[in-house]
């Protein structure tokens, strides 16, 4: 079924296919031979963590008490958020651009423009870039000229544009979805099989060392 889902287009993927997603593209930048970008990625329990503790610092009038090292330190749903640490900026890619889908995504960011910014406080981020402490939300700027989905394929947009982005390649203005998703069923299914292989290789090693 998780297969299925990722083979037919028009499916909105689910919170474990982008994560594995995105976890995919975490190990392909750190087993690079040559890293373009230092860069890490997070998952949708991260989207929801966020999401809750800013509901209730708005509720608390913007108690930063509520912010603390227990909390978890962007996958949200049709978009890609990407923070540019250096920059202290977000950017916002839309594969389903109009002009209230854009309203839409560009307040799904604000959470983390206006939270992280404490978090890089509680943590000596700003100091650690030798950068003035500042509380005020990150500017979100909408990156334009994209490649927009037909269909409801909105997942295999924001993989392509992170890729891209990790790659430092420009993101082409024309897209080919059904590509980019046959690519990532080869690149899931051997690697599933080469996990179950190393699987039953270690099971084998045990089962002979048990028996000698």
């Amino acid at each position: 079924m998780w297969f299925h889902m990722l083979a037919y287009l028009g499916q909105c993927l689910t919170d474990s296919h982008l994560d594995i997603i995105f976890y995919y593209l975490w190990k392909k930048g750190k087993y690079a031979k040559e890293l373009k970008v230092k860069f890490t990625t997070t998952d949708c329990l991260f989207n929801k963590i966020i999401n809750t503790l800013y509901e209730k610092f708005l509720a608390k009038k913007k108690d930063h008490s509520l912010i603390t090292a227990q909390h978890a330190i962007a996958i949200i749903s049709e978009i890609l958020a990407r923070l540019n640490v250096e920059e202290m900026r977000m950017y916002m890619y839309n594969s389903f651009s109009t002009v209230m889908k854009d309203s839409t995504a560009m307040k799904a960011c604000q959470p983390f423009s206006v939270l992280l910014p404490y978090f890089f406080a509680l943590f000596d981020e700003f100091i650690k870039d030798n950068k003035p402490v500042s509380l005020d939300p990150f500017d979100v700027v909408k990156v334009d000229g994209l490649p927009q989905q037909n269909l409801n394929d909105c997942g295999f947009f924001v993989a392509s544009f992170a890729e891209y982005v990790i790659d430092k390649k420009p993101i082409p203005s024309i897209y080919d979805v059904e590509k980019q998703c046959d690519r990532l069923i080869v690149l899931f299914f051997k690697y599933a099989r080469m996990k179950e292989f190393v699987l039953v290789m270690s099971l084998l090693f045990l089962a002979k060392g048990l028996i000698v």
